[in-house]
């Protein structure tokens, strides 16, 4: 008798088809300039990953045993814990410094307002 499949077929084809569904939507962003592409590489590397992963979960089982990590589901939710804390660090990442560049904008923009005002009332 064959040990039983990590992940049910069924449970494989619809984690397929929602990574695709989300390589899609990733690429879609992108295309529409609503995200950059520097920002999209994370999650386009991470959901491809996820993308290998679901279609050939014995990698998981070898990951897991790599790991020490008795059952091969728990591995599975620790790489999508993974995923969503290196995804949600890029993102933080990307506000931080837009954040950075919003606050010298305001910053310069005073200092120009300051000068105008000052040149109207010598002129």
């Amino acid at each position: 008798m064959s040990p039983e499949p990590i992940l049910a077929p069924r449970l494989q084809v619809f984690a397929v088809a929602v990574l695709l569904v989300l390589l899609g939507a990733v690429a879609r962003l992108v295309r529409r300039h609503q995200l950059s592409l520097r920002d999209s590489l994370l999650w386009l590397l991470s959901t491809f990953a996820g993308l290998v992963v679901a279609l050939f979960p014995e990698l998981l089982t070898r990951f897991s045993a790599l790991l020490g990590i008795r059952v091969p589901s728990n591995a599975l939710f620790a790489l999508a814990f993974v995923y969503l804390l290196g995804n949600l660090l890029a993102a933080n990442i990307a506000i931080s410094a837009s954040a950075t560049r919003v606050r010298r904008l305001a910053q310069e923009c005073a200092l120009l307002r300051a000068e105008l005002d000052e040149l109207r009332r010598r002129g």
